[in-house]
């Protein structure tokens, strides 16, 4: 029934009273249901009909005051009208003693003095007495109007009751006589339909008939008129909802909630203080417990009988507080959080949170509750604030992280723990603040040489001296951890990591520790960091090592990104498959990782991702894609200090814009000066190896001789020579022919044939290059197509378009011209999609995309152009991808289709050209015309 009905009914029963019949009417409901405002109005509307109204509302704090709430009926009866030995008493609120001897002989001589007054004032004009919240109501008044109630029939008196629930205490009897007496008209107020709250008055001059909003009205307020009057206050002039489809544009809304503010807040709140200070200290324990809210729990930490407990909840839930044992709208949990008396909270959430512990709620459940509260230095708290501090990186929220790390130091009650929780702290602000991280390492030097920080922690805190370069500082600390007696099987195994670690990523600091690391046996159930580690220590000493690349892959293709796995396991994995030439696998394996950190704001992973992504796009001769990842990790990754993966991006930004040709770019990376520690790790190689090709690109022949030398030189020392890290030969051997040495280029050449495994695709093909070079003109073409074959086979596009420059160059020198300009276009066109401009420049005297046509057998550029235009848009696309020297693969993956449609569309492309393969295509599309189709 919907409140109109509701008035309507209460009207008929003021009339049915009117003609002389006595009506008893009770009004129920939950709080804020309405009850007061539909007794108001019966009131009103007997006053506005001339009859005479007496009123009275119960109170919980004077519900033990004898006659209170017959003294207010009284007060609207006219003094001299009120006769009797007790009445006139009762108006002043000085009520007869109910003597314990004749306690029943008192009320009835009351009653019958009220009966008989009522009976009179009722002869006059028709009377409605009305009570809210009888159910506060006295023993005595109660009493005296369940005798007055029995005695109406026919007087035309109407007596209207509203009654609530009592939640956390029993109702005495005689109310319950006096509302369940038979002729007793009941009426009990339901929550309100949508409909109903689109009747209430404050809805009706409102946007409120947007019936989106209605819905959304009646689902927050679950038809508590209360809220639904404060929910439609707050959108009264809602624009946001005068277009069909638009949403609300308030903060702090969820999406699909509907915003609530202040009015609304204010309106839950004063639902819970009617039901009761045990409702409030419920919806506190529930707004604390967020979520973990059982009827133990609850009843524990509000102090509150268990199955009283569900009696507030039925409750809550009935005026639209709650939904089961949450709250509806977040917003509210926080006003109630906020309503906590300032001097309260601390103890309160440290009370919730022990308890929640004690239940066994996780750590991330307990964590937010210990952090709002301050310090509690009891020993299950460190634990379980670092806990929360796993989980909050898992869920990416690394600032989250660092506040329950620095309050678990607080809550440490030794300096070990305390220490141990520094180390933590440390790693997590690297993945914070990467560029500025190696202070919170260095500072844990001191507490690891006074064995304050001892294990796998302190080995952690030397991994981070290491990657800021402070290379003496870790050494000295390693020397102090690695005593090797035996006795601590976990610090003996992370030793045996770091042995790991320094030899792939430090191996110039191998042999500098004061005793030798134990020697690492890597098994299948090792950790996935040492597995990683193992195989690029293994690629590194034997090239590219089946094992090893399976071992990699595995790593890999072990699970999703988690925070060890992206900074520890990642990166060693990744890099095997690198220097094992297997690019198009590591290319693979990138964009992952990149999709990957795009779902997490933390700047190391995605700095690691870029170093990482600039290195395979470099090898893959995507210079544009190099630079980009790389200059994003630089950035990311170094500001007032060097570090080991800035480093790396380094290096790759100045091989990168060599390239390109772009030398001014890569003169002002190179400029920088590199600490000596750099040149202790496998990064320094990297560095020397670029820094090398910087200076033979801009004729500093010697310089660059002296800095491929030195590489060479570390990199035998370490026992990890092999090209696919640094083909450190192959560029002195390209300065020892620009300072007209041909046979010491000779020497570097043939002694790095002989050391290259034939598995390195890559390396192998840059090795004949380097051979072609120094063989005679004649024997150069075979060679080169060779070396060709291997690039192209392994996606390395920007070497092998230096392989087609030097092969065209062969043949003009051999006096096959044609030959020339067709190898030079092709060469042309993969440099151009590698966006190597110096080596574009260096072809065009051979090879002008003006004339692209000109001289070649398949007729003019007018010609090719009139065949390429009858090709369809798709078989344009494939192939102008195809002539810049892509695989199926690649151009499927790119035009988001499959390899077998990539296959077809080439052989209708064939077809129409009337060509046989791509060195043909090569020869037949027109550049200007190509660029057209794939844009």
């Amino acid at each position: 029934m919907e409140r109109e009905e509701t008035l309507t009914l209460l009207d008929d029963l003021l009339t049915e009273s009117a003609h002389g019949k006595g009506v008893v009417a009770a009004i129920s409901g939950s709080i804020a249901m309405g009850k007061t405002s539909l007794l108001n109005a019966m009131m009103a509307r007997a006053e506005r009909d001339g009859g005479l109204v007496l009123g009275a509302v119960g109170s919980r704090d004077e519900n033990r005051r004898s006659y209170g709430v017959l003294g207010q009926l009284l007060h609207a009866v006219e003094p001299d009208r009120l006769t009797g030995d007790h009445l006139p008493g009762l108006r002043s609120g000085a009520g007869p003693d109910l003597d314990p001897a004749d306690v029943h002989g008192r009320l009835l001589a009351v009653a019958r003095e009220l009966h008989g007054l009522i009976i009179e004032l009722a002869a006059d004009r028709r009377l409605l007495i009305a009570v809210d919240d009888i159910q506060h109501a006295d023993i005595a008044s109660l009493w005296c109007l369940r005798h007055v109630a029995e005695r109406l029939t026919s007087a035309p008196v109407t007596l209207a009751f509203t009654r609530g629930a009592l939640i956390d205490e029993r109702p005495p009897p005689i109310l319950h006589d006096l509302l369940y007496w038979p002729s007793v008209r009941r009426i009990h107020l339901e929550p309100l339909s949508p409909d109903g709250i689109a009747d209430l008055p404050s809805a009706r001059p409102s946007c409120v008939h947007s019936d989106r909003l209605i819905a959304e009205i009646h689902s927050l307020s679950a038809g508590n008129p209360l809220l639904a009057r404060a929910l439609i206050e707050e959108h009264r002039f809602c624009a946001d909802y005068a277009e069909p489809g638009a949403r609300p544009r308030a903060a702090g809304a969820a999406p699909g909630e509907l915003p609530t503010g202040h009015t609304f807040h204010q309106a839950v709140l004063a639902c819970m203080h009617r039901l009761g200070s045990g409702a409030v200290r419920l919806a506190r324990s529930i707004a604390l417990l967020d979520g973990s809210a059982s009827t133990l729990l609850l009843s524990r930490l509000s102090g509150i009988d268990a199955e009283l407990v569900e009696r507030f909840v039925r409750a809550l839930t009935t005026i639209g507080v709650l939904h089961r044992t949450r709250f509806r709208h977040r917003a509210i949990q926080q006003s109630i959080l906020q309503e906590i008396p300032l001097g309260e909270g601390a103890a309160l959430r440290h009370w919730t949170a022990r308890l929640l512990h004690e239940d066994g709620a996780p750590p991330h459940t307990v964590a937010p509750l210990l952090l709002d509260a301050g310090p509690l230095r009891e020993d299950w708290v460190p634990a379980v604030l670092r806990g929360g501090a796993r989980q909050a990186l898992t869920d990416n929220d690394v600032a989250r992280a660092l506040r329950y790390l620095e309050l678990a130091g607080e809550c440490c009650a030794d300096e070990a723990r305390r220490m141990s929780v520094r180390a933590e702290f440390a790693g997590v602000q690297w993945q914070l603040r990467p560029a500025t991280s190696d202070q919170h390492f260095l500072a844990l030097k001191g507490p690891i040489l006074d064995g304050t920080l001892t294990g796998a922690d302190a080995l952690q805190a030397v991994r981070g001296m290491l990657f800021g370069l402070d290379v003496d500082d870790a050494l000295e600390a390693i020397d102090h951890l690695n005593v090797q007696d035996g006795e601590d099987a976990v610090l003996e195994a992370e030793l045996r990591g770091t042995r790991l670690f320094l030899a792939t990523e430090f191996p110039g600091a191998l042999d500098r520790t004061a005793r030798p690391l134990p020697a690492a046996a890597v098994s299948v159930t090792a950790p996935a960091e040492v597995r990683a580690a193992h195989a690029l220590a293994l690629v590194l000493e034997r090239g590219a090592d089946e094992y090893a690349v399976a071992l990699a892959e595995q790593v890999l293709q072990s699970g999703r990104i988690r925070p060890s796995w992206v900074v520890k396991a990642f990166p060693s994995a990744l890099m095997a498959l690198v220097y094992a030439d297997r690019l198009e696998a590591a290319s693979d394996w990138c964009e992952r990782l990149m999709a990957e950190v795009e779902e997490h704001d933390v700047p190391a992973w995605r700095a690691a991702a870029e170093a990482l992504t600039a290195v395979v796009a470099l090898r893959r001769g995507r210079l544009t894609d190099a630079v980009e990842h790389g200059e994003a990790a630089f950035a990311a990754l170094v500001e007032h200090k060097w570090n080991i993966a800035g480093a790396m991006a380094l290096a790759t930004l100045i091989e990168a814009h060599t390239a390109q040709g772009d030398h001014q770019a890569a003169a002002r990376y190179a400029a920088l000066e590199a600490p000596p520690a750099l040149f202790l790790s496998r990064a320094g190689l990297h560095y020397l190896y670029a820094r090398g090709r910087h200076h033979l690109a801009t004729a500093n022949n010697y310089m660059a001789l002296s800095d491929f030398l030195e590489c060479g030189k570390l990199m035998r020392h370490w026992d990890i020579d092999t090209p696919a890290l640094a083909p450190w030969r192959l560029g002195a051997a390209e300065a020892w022919l620009e300072l007209g040495d041909r046979p010491q280029a000779a020497q570097l050449i043939d002694e790095q044939l002989t050391r290259t495994d034939p598995a390195l695709a890559r390396s192998r093909g840059m090795v004949l290059r380097g051979l072609a070079a120094v063989r005679a003109p004649a024997k150069r073409p075979t060679i080169l197509q060779d070396a060709l074959q291997l690039l192209e086979s392994n996606g390395s596009w920007y070497e092998a378009a230096c392989v087609l420059a030097d092969l065209s160059d062969a043949y003009q020198s051999l006096g096959e011209k044609a030959k020339a300009r067709t190898i030079a276009r092709r060469a042309w066109r993969i440099a151009k999609s590698c966006h190597a401009e110096a080596m574009c420049q260096t072809l065009l005297p051979t090879y002008s995309p003006g004339a692209a046509g000109t001289g070649e057998p398949g007729g003019g550029a007018d010609t090719d152009y009139t065949t390429f235009a009858r090709l369809s848009d798709s078989e344009r696309r494939v192939a102008v991808l195809a002539a810049q020297g892509y695989t199926n693969r690649e151009i499927a993956d790119k035009l988001f289709i499959t390899v077998s449609t990539v296959e077809q569309h080439l052989t209708r492309v064939y077809r129409k050209m009337d060509i046989r393969n791509r060195e043909q295509l090569l020869t037949r599309i027109h550049l200007d015309s190509s660029s057209k189709a794939v844009s």
